[in-house]
């Protein structure tokens, strides 16, 4: 006799899901029975299969038309919507802020914030039909500093904020709102600015585990979100290793 997942049948939308941490959620969420709708502008979008389990969009999570036309189309596929994974995003090159224009910042604060806010918009109507769940992907530089990185500080700090407000606002409807702050994950966004091995060394040495976290491991954090958290809103959930617990020292030997 087949097991039973913890998300069978349910639908959940995961935003950026062909690469990276969005990848890991996928599959975790396919593992446990979900029906997984990817939201993605990348070119593996064409490519990833399509089933009954797994249905692929293409969207640019920067253009509101895209995002509306997204739900559509899940609820064309599936009929409702379950979870809604807000991942999708990006770390630009570092960079002092003498180095970055306002327009930047204008299309960073688009793909990392506003795309977050309008998924949210368009899929809570559905949401609040199945009691559902919205599930921010943030940042340790949503609370933490990070030098050369003030666009993309703020961008994820925004998230930080918009959780727990947007948490507030829908309890009533029983649509439960939570992070997931990710540590240092291994991604190829991550491999972008990992150029040798004293570098991936350091980013290992973040965590306490002294290795860089897999994206599946985010996903289950996902997973117990979107099933098992039934008396949690508004909070943000560290899968970091215990990279935010001390001093950059503490677990030197």
């Amino acid at each position: 006799m087949a097991s039973v997942g913890r998300f069978q049948d349910k639908i959940v939308i995961v935003t950026g899901g062909c690469n990276g941490i969005g990848r890991g959620i996928v599959k975790v969420f396919r593992e446990h029975g979900g029906k997984v709708v990817i939201w993605d502008i990348d070119d593996e979008t064409g490519k990833t299969m399509t089933s009954a389990e797994q249905f692929s969009i293409h969207c640019d999570m920067t253009k509101e038309d895209d995002i509306k036309s997204a739900v559509e189309q899940t609820l064309t596929k599936y009929g409702s919507i379950h979870c809604l994974i807000n991942n999708a995003g990006w770390h630009p090159p570092f960079h002092t802020i003498d180095d970055y224009s306002a327009d930047e910042m204008r299309k960073l604060m688009d793909l990392n914030f506003i795309a977050y806010f309008l998924a949210a918009k368009y899929t809570l109507p559905h949401l609040r039909k199945t009691k559902g769940a919205i599930v921010n992907i943030a940042s340790t530089a949503s609370t933490h500093g990070q030098r050369q990185a003030t666009a993309y500080c703020a961008s994820k700090a925004a998230i930080s904020g918009f959780t727990r407000a947007l948490a507030l606002e829908e309890a009533l409807n029983k649509v439960r709102v939570n992070a997931v702050i990710p540590g240092a994950t291994n991604t190829p966004l991550l491999h972008t600015f990992v150029t040798n091995a004293d570098d991936l060394k350091e980013y290992e040495d973040m965590s306490a585990f002294r290795r860089l976290g897999e994206p599946e491991e985010i996903g289950h954090v996902c997973l117990f979100l979107a099933t098992d958290a039934t008396f949690v809103i508004g909070q943000e959930i560290q899968c970091t290793g215990g990279m935010c617990l001390g001093t950059p020292f503490q677990y030197r030997s």
